[in-house]
C-alpha cells in the first residue's frame, strides 16, 4: 500500500518549531537522507581540514613557545589550559597565512592578499558571498536630519573640492547598504555576557570614474549615542585614522556576513525552499507536471536542512557557540526577516514576500539594473532569463489558457498549502493588485510561470550565489570575521596607531575559533557533483516528448551562457582583475544540497 504523502510530510507544530522559523517538516522523513557517499565525503572534508589546520596550530604553539618560553601556571591542571591560552591569540595578520600552507590542503582565500583595499571592500557588495543588498541611494537618506548625516563636508577631504552631493546623485554614483534590521538586536548586557559584539552599521559608496566602487562614509550604529563613548565619531571616512577607517569597514563586514548566514542564505533560500518542498510533495502526485518540473530542484533539500537545524540552530548549535548574536538574537534576526516582528523586542517590520525575490522585481526595487561590474547582476539575469522561458515552455505545454490553471483542483491545493497560515504561511505569493488569486482561484498561466521560476531560481542559482564564495571571502577572518569579540569603544581605550591595531587583532576570533569558521566554509562550498549534479549534468526528469524538448533547450541554452561566462572571465583575469565564477552553471547545483 503507498504511503499516503501527507502523513509522510508532516508539519512541524508551531509550538515545537524554532524560533522566529518559517514552519518545517517533522524528522526527516523516509528516503530524504543523504547518500552515504556524501555523508562520507562531508566528514572526510571536514576531518582531513580539522587535522590539518590544528597540525598547523600544534606548529605555531612550538613556534610560541620556542619564542617565548614556556611558564606552567596553575596546579590541577598542570598549567596546561592557562599556559596554552595566549597562543590562542594572533599575533600580527600574517600569522593568518599559516593555515594555508601547502600541507594544509586548503588554498589561501581569493580575497586573502587584498582585503584591506578599499577597492575589494566595494568589489564584494556586488560579486562577494553576499550581493543582494547594494541599493541606489537616495537623497533622503543622508545629510543633515536624516538617520545617516553624511555631508559634502565629509566627503570633499576624499573626493576632492570638486564632489557635489547634487551631481553625484544626479550621474548615479552614490550606493548604499543599510543593515537597519539589527538595529537594537542585542542589549550590551547580553554581549558582554557572549563576548562577542555587533553592530548596525550603514555604508555609503561612490562610483568613480573607473567605475569602481569605493566606501566612502560609515555610521556603525543606527542611532549614533555621543554619551555611551564620547570619543567615538559619528561618521568615519577614508579620511579617519587607519585604525578607525579599518575598524569602521570591519563593523560593516561582520554584520554582512551575519546577515548573510542567517538571511540572504538560510531564510531566503534553504527555509523557503523547504516550504516549497513540503507543500508539493503534500499536495501533488508525482505524475503532475508542476512535480516533475521541481522535484529535481529539491533534491536533498530535506537533509540539508535537517543537518542545518541541528547544527546551526539550536541551543548550543553554530550560531549560538560562533555567532555573533547568539541563539536568542540569531533567532530574533529570523523572526524579524520572516515574520516581520521580534521575538524579544518590540521590533516591527514588514513580513518575508515571496514575489520581492523574484529577481527583476529585487533588481529593481533596489535601483541596480544599471550599476557597472556588477556581475551578479548580469550573470543572475542570464540564467533568470533562461529558466523562465524553460518553465514557460513546459507550463504553455500543459496549460493551454488560464481556464486550464483555476481549473487543476491539484494545482490550487499547492497554492494553498504554500500560503496556508496552518501549512506553509508564505506571504506575497504574488503581489498584492494579483492578491485575488490567494483567497479565490490560482487564475492565470503567467502568473504561475513567476511563481515556479522564482522557485526554482531561489533553490539553483540564488543559492549558488550566496552560498559557493563563502570559503573565497569567509575563510579569511580578517576579511569577513563571524563575530568581533572586543567592544567598538575598546578601540578608544588606547590613542597610538601601533596600540589600535592590536587592538583590532583582539576584534578577531581566536586562532580555535578561526579553525571551527575555516572548517566550516569549506565545508559549504563543495562544489557539484559531490553534493548533486549541476544544472549542465542534471537529467531530464520528464516524460513527454514537448516537456523533453524544453529540458533540451533549457540545457543548449546553459551551455551558452557558460562560454559566454568562460571568455568573460578569462578577459577578467587577462586584466588583473577578479572573476566572478559562482554562477557558471557548471558550479550551480541542481538543488539546495549542501
Amino acid at each position: 500500500m503507498t504511503s499516503n504523502p501527507k502523513d509522510t510530510f508532516q508539519w512541524v507544530d508551531p509550538k515545537v518549531r524554532y524560533p522566529g522559523a518559517p514552519p518545517y517538516v517533522i524528522g526527516l522523513p523516509k528516503g530524504e537522507g543523504f547518500s552515504p557517499f556524501k555523508i562520507f565525503f562531508f566528514d572526510f572534508t571536514a576531518l582531513i581540514s580539522v587535522l590539518s589546520l590544528l597540525l598547523a596550530q600544534i606548529s605555531h604553539i612550538f613556534g610560541y613557545f620556542a619564542k617565548h618560553g614556556i611558564e606552567f601556571k596553575g596546579v590541577a591542571d598542570f598549567g596546561l589550559i592557562a599556559s596554552l591560552a595566549p597562543t590562542d591569540y594572533w599575533e600580527k595578520l600574517k600569522d593568518l597565512t599559516g593555515f594555508f600552507r601547502p600541507f594544509t590542503l586548503l588554498p589561501k582565500p581569493l580575497i586573502a592578499d587584498k582585503w584591506e583595499e578599499d577597492i575589494q571592500f566595494g568589489r564584494q557588495f556586488l560579486q562577494g558571498l553576499n550581493p543582494v543588498l547594494m541599493r541606489k541611494c537616495k537623497q533622503e537618506d543622508i545629510g543633515v536630519g536624516s538617520k545617516f548625516p553624511v555631508t559634502e563636508d565629509h566627503l570633499k577631504p576624499y573626493l576632492g573640492d570638486n564632489f557635489s552631493v547634487k551631481t553625484a546623485f544626479d550621474q548615479d554614483k552614490l550606493y548604499l547598504v543599510d543593515y537597519e534590521i539589527f538595529d537594537d538586536i542585542i542589549d550590551s548586557a547580553r554581549e558582554d555576557q557572549l563576548g562577542r559584539y555587533t553592530c548596525s552599521p550603514l555604508c555609503l559608496f561612490y562610483l568613480n570614474e573607473k567605475e569602481e566602487l569605493l566606501p566612502v562614509a560609515i555610521k556603525i550604529k543606527q542611532k549614533h549615542d555621543p554619551n555611551a563613548h564620547p570619543e567615538i565619531p559619528e561618521i568615519f571616512t577614508p579620511k579617519s585614522s587607519k585604525a578607525e577607517w579599518k575598524a569602521a569597514k570591519l563593523a560593516v563586514s561582520a554584520t554582512d556576513i551575519a546577515y548573510q548566514g542567517i538571511i540572504a542564505h538560510l531564510l531566503d533560500t534553504h527555509l523557503v525552499i523547504e516550504v516549497c518542498t513540503v507543500s508539493t510533495y503534500r499536495t501533488l502526485t508525482p505524475d503532475h507536471i508542476l512535480y516533475q518540473l521541481l522535484k529535481p530542484h529539491f533534491f536533498d533539500t530535506l537533509a540539508i536542512n535537517y543537518m542545518a537545524r541541528s547544527v546551526f540552530l539550536g541551543r548550543g548549535g553554530f550560531f549560538d557557540a560562533t555567532g555573533a548574536l547568539g541563539y536568542t538574537s540569531s533567532n530574533e534576526l529570523l523572526s524579524r526577516a520572516y515574520w516581520g516582528k521580534g521575538l524579544v523586542t518590540n521590533y516591527q517590520g514588514k513580513p518575508w514576500e515571496f514575489y520581492k525575490k523574484a529577481l527583476p522585481y529585487s533588481l529593481e526595487s533596489r535601483e541596480v539594473q544599471d550599476l557597472p561590474n556588477y556581475y551578479y547582476k548580469d550573470d543572475a539575469l542570464l540564467m533568470w532569463n533562461a529558466t523562465k522561458k524553460y518553465v514557460s515552455d513546459v507550463i504553455k505545454n500543459h496549460y493551454k489558457d488560464n481556464q486550464g490553471v483555476e481549473n487543476d483542483d491539484q494545482l490550487q491545493a499547492w497554492k494553498n498549502e504554500l500560503i496556508s497560515p496552518d501549512a506553509g504561511t508564505i506571504k506575497g505569493l504574488l503581489p498584492p493588485e494579483k492578491a485575488s488569486q490567494l483567497t479565490g482561484k490560482l487564475n492565470n498561466v503567467d502568473d504561475l510561470i513567476e511563481i515556479v521560476t522564482t522557485m526554482i531560481f531561489l533553490a539553483t542559482t540564488q543559492h549558488a550565489a550566496v552560498n559557493f564564495g563563502q570559503y573565497d571571502y569567509g575563510a579569511w577572518v580578517a576579511n569577513m570575521p563571524f563575530a568581533l569579540y572586543e567592544p567598538f569603544s575598546s578601540l578608544y581605550t588606547v590613542e597610538s596607531e601601533e596600540e589600535r591595531e592590536k587592538i583590532l587583532l583582539k576584534w578577531l576570533p581566536g586562532r580555535t575559533q578561526t579553525i571551527k569558521q575555516i572548517v566550516l566554509v569549506k565545508v559549504l562550498t563543495i562544489l557539484p557533483p559531490i553534493t548533486s549534479k549541476s544544472l549542465l549534468t542534471l537529467p531530464n526528469p520528464f516524460k513527454q516528448e514537448g516537456d523533453k524538448q524544453a529540458f533540451k533547450d533549457f540545457k543548449k541554452e546553459l551551455r551558452g551562457i557558460e562560454s559566454k561566462l568562460k571568455e568573460r572571465n578569462n578577459n577578467l583575469k587577462q586584466q588583473g582583475k577578479t572573476p566572478y565564477v559562482y554562477l557558471q552553471p557548471s558550479h550551480i547545483p541542481q538543488s539546495i544540497a549542501i
